[in-house]
């Protein structure tokens, strides 16, 4: 496909304009939609109930797409869609949609009747929040009259657990997303986060932030988007349009061993970004920063094949201590050099506490740049973003960090 002659550079420099934003969100947009097809499909072929089921959520879908179109399209771009739509294709099932189903008919006011899977005494709807049931509980039904409520029922459960509208208040046995609205020099440029669990992702998250800690990630996230705001506005313009959900790490989790995170983001999950607790504003801005070019890249690759790879291929990462799937090391190589251009960006305003990361990230990027040139992986596309991520090397190897 032609894509715009720019893209190269905007994703290289981390600052897409409004335009490639959209581009990479409907192209995101598309992928799951071609995962609900195939999640339809797949149930028209099951036997039994279990076609049943998965058919009965694909028709309240088609009827929200039809009768609450933009209801639809949030949920289409929602992180927690792509993952329940991935997890429903690989696992060769769609129980996982109907909880996606009731979601969107709960939003759009829509009756239904759907069973839904229960997992550890708790039913998580993706984006509005969690009911509590008996912990003996296997599924659960969610049912919407013409004119509401919904409520969710099991076996062992006295009574219906209420899902209010807006679904944002508490309940008995309700508990809802919590939700922060950042602050913002302009109103209408003020993002809404939502602080999210997702039990696919398995990153030891706590079921639920108690009061204390849900204020301390308020205060986080708007001293870092303050950072963000203020003294990088292009990078929160990518921030705002891609970010929708938070995942807060685990505080207990130790860090500086395998498998614990500062943060991370997930290839399904376009727009999440998981967090570890990090007081320091700066730190936090620039690990949204660097999540959030995982999201764009995996949303550009959506679009354009940029490797072809062999299968088992490896390569020497500079931030690793055991060779890494091509795959990784573009996102690498892209994600870091973001990071490096926040800091890069913060000693040009006067933080000389901001050279060492960015010398330390600028490197980073450059090693994981050579190893992809090395391999011999890349496509055509992936060619002209090497070379794009290259000539911003260049840019800042003819001027200094405190050049700005």
């Amino acid at each position: 496909m032609t894509l715009p002659h720019d893209l190269w550079r905007q994703i290289a420099r981390g600052t897409p304009d409004a335009d490639t934003l959209r581009l990479l969100r409907t192209a995101r947009a598309g992928r799951n939609l071609l995962l609900l097809r195939a999640v339809h499909h797949a149930s028209r072929a099951a036997p039994g109930r279990a076609g049943r089921d998965s058919g009965t959520a694909t028709a309240l879908l088609a009827a929200v797409r039809r009768r609450a179109p933009a209801v639809f399209d949030t949920l289409v771009m929602d992180p927690a869609a792509g993952i329940v739509l991935a997890e429903a294709v690989r696992n060769g099932h769609g129980d996982p949609v109907a909880v996606l189903a009731a979601v969107a008919g709960h939003r759009a006011g829509l009756p239904f009747r759907l069973e839904v899977p229960v997992r550890h005494g708790t039913v998580e709807l993706p984006g509005l929040g969690r009911a509590g049931l008996d912990p003996g509980a296997s599924t659960a039904r969610l049912e919407r009259g013409p004119h509401g409520p919904t409520t969710v029922t099991a076996p062992g459960t006295p009574g219906a657990v209420l899902i209010p509208d807006p679904p944002a208040e508490r309940a008995p046995g309700w508990e809802p997303v919590p939700r922060v609205r950042l602050t913002a020099p302009r109103p209408d440029a003020a993002p809404v986060i939502r602080l999210d669990s997702h039990d696919s992702l398995d990153l030891g998250v706590p079921r639920a932030l108690g009061p204390q800690e849900l204020a301390r990630w308020r205060d986080r996230l708007g001293a870092a988007w303050e950072v963000l705001a203020v003294r990088h506005p292009e990078r929160a313009d990518a921030v705002r349009a891609t970010v929708r959900a938070v995942v807060p790490l685990d505080p207990r989790r130790p860090r500086g061993t395998r498998g614990a995170w500062l943060s991370a983001s997930f290839s399904d999950a376009f727009g999440l970004v998981a967090l570890a607790p990090l007081d320091d504003p700066a730190e936090l801005a620039a690990a949204l920063v660097h999540e959030t070019q995982h999201s764009l890249l995996y949303a550009l690759q959506d679009l354009t094949r940029l490797l072809h790879a062999r299968p088992g291929a490896r390569g020497p990462a500079p931030w690793s201590d055991r060779p890494r799937p091509p795959s990784a090391l573009l996102q690498g190589a892209v994600a870091f050099l973001v990071t490096a251009a926040f800091w890069r960006r913060e000693a040009a305003l006067g933080d000389r506490a901001a050279a060492a990361p960015y010398e330390r990230w600028r490197r980073t990027a450059h090693l994981a740049c050579d190893e992809l040139e090395r391999g011999g992986w890349l496509t055509e596309h992936g060619h002209r973003l090497l070379d794009a991520l290259r000539d911003v090397l260049a840019d800042w190897a003819a001027m200094p960090a405190r050049g700005g």
